[in-house]
């Protein structure tokens, strides 16, 4: 029930080495009389009842940030301070980070970023967490404190805001690309209608975020094992229309999970799925620039998209073998697996199948000749030397990569005098 303290058993990670010096430094393995009411909260308790591995490790303390700095250096951990104004410091223990916030409560929200003081009462932090089940704390003796029902809802996959969804959404609406991508990992219970509405009704508050902030949720959403529904749910409530211009057509990218799953256990590529989910004739420039992504995965996501080289169930070898020297293993079974994706129902397996083993197989080849070695046979430095490279490449690729350096020189030869013959 909300408001009720569970005895939990207590789980190896909470008596690791790092964070026991941790706990102590803080003052919470203390005697009785002098213990400090510091707890674990966020994702490892989030976790740790859901029966999920554990990864990152967050505390909360009622001590303010000066005093946990003072606290850690007497202990000689490190401390750094990555928030001070909302009461986080980072601890460095033995190679490990631990996240320690100072209990806070909200004074003002402008949609984005909250106004907070610090406090000494664990109920007032709670109410400020976004999810049930991210609004639990876990004192280290195994006492579980749960004022939202976040045991409950973790255990049904329950994904339910704390107070009302739209007040909740409206103090900061990165809330609804948090709250999918959480249902994207833990949901199993249908969202609830008011949450879906308010969602529905907020979608204009997501123009307030930064498109760094909108790419962070997004990839972390489409690397869930199976982000259809979530993403399903976003097309109708407008969501993924407002992050994603022009997406909305989810079948490709329910496909390529499948095939994901079905091709030996790949690791999913988040940048692939978001391909998956746009048009054909997407702008994927426009896209990079809305999330502002980094030069390479606006290289990549470009790539991904492309039209060129086609790569279907009727590509040829050497048309294969072509993309695989140009564009690299990788990339080619992304652009076969998002082929496969959006090909049409009951097309035979086989092909597709083949392409993706030629090109787990594949192993890259170099070109025994270079630009160094077209100068040498008299051809003056500018665009003819890349124009000879080009068909000599090509011709090379023709020949299943088999000629040595020494038949590369000689049809390189070739080629020059018949550029110079044509001149």
């Amino acid at each position: 029930m909300p408001g009720s303290e569970h005895r939990w058993p207590i789980a190896p990670w909470m008596t690791t080495g790092a964070v026991t010096r941790v706990l102590r430094a803080l003052g919470a393995l203390d005697g009785p009389n002098e213990r400090v009411d510091a707890r674990f909260v966020g994702g490892a308790v989030r976790n740790t009842v859901m029966g999920l591995p554990v990864g990152e490790i967050d505390l909360a303390t009622p001590d303010i940030p000066a005093k946990v700095i003072d606290r850690l250096d007497s202990a000689g951990l490190k401390a750094v301070p990555t928030g001070l104004e909302h009461g986080t410091i980072l601890a460095l223990v033995d190679g490990e980070t631990f996240e320690i916030t100072t209990l806070r409560r909200d004074t003002a929200c402008d949609g984005r970023h909250a106004a907070v003081e610090f406090t000494t009462d664990w109920h007032e932090d709670a109410r400020r967490r976004d999810f049930t089940m991210n609004a639990l704390s876990l004192r280290p003796d195994g006492v579980l404190f749960d004022d939202h029902g976040g045991v409950a809802d973790a255990r049904a996959g329950r994904v339910r805001f704390v107070g009302a969804p739209a007040d909740r959404i409206q103090e900061d609406y990165l809330r609804i690309l948090r709250l999918f991508r959480f249902y994207a990992w833990y949901g199993r219970a249908p969202l609830d209608a008011p949450t879906l509405a308010a969602c529905r009704a907020n979608v204009g508050g997501l123009g307030r975020l930064s498109g760094e902030r909108i790419k962070q949720e997004l990839a972390k959403l489409l690397l869930a094992p199976a982000p259809y529904g979530a993403l399903a749910l976003m097309a109708d409530a407008g969501v993924l229309q407002q992050i994603v211009a022009g997406a909305g057509d989810l079948r490709a990218i329910n496909r390529l999970v499948e095939f994901e799953q079905d091709e030996r256990h790949r690791e999913p590529d988040w940048l692939c799925r978001l391909a998956a989910i746009l048009p054909p004739a997407a702008d994927a420039g426009e896209i990079a620039d809305c999330l502002r992504l980094s030069n390479a995965d606006r290289e990549r996501l470009a790539a991904l998209t492309k039209v060129e080289p086609v790569l279907d169930e009727h590509a040829d070898p050497l048309h294969l073998r072509r993309a695989l020297h140009r564009l690299g293993a990788p990339l080619v079974s992304n652009r076969v697996l998002l082929a496969w994706s959006r090909a049409k129902d009951g097309e035979p397996a086989a092909p597709w199948r083949a392409m993706l083993a030629a090109a787990a197989a594949w192993v890259p080849k170099t070109f025994p000749v270079g630009g160094a070695d077209v100068l040498a046979l008299g051809v003056k430095s500018g665009p003819a030397v890349g124009r000879v490279l080009a068909a000599v490449e090509e011709w090379w690729i023709g020949a299943g990569f088999e000629p040595s350096r020494d038949g590369v020189l000689e049809h390189l030869k070739q080629r020059v005098e018949l550029e110079e013959d044509q001149a």
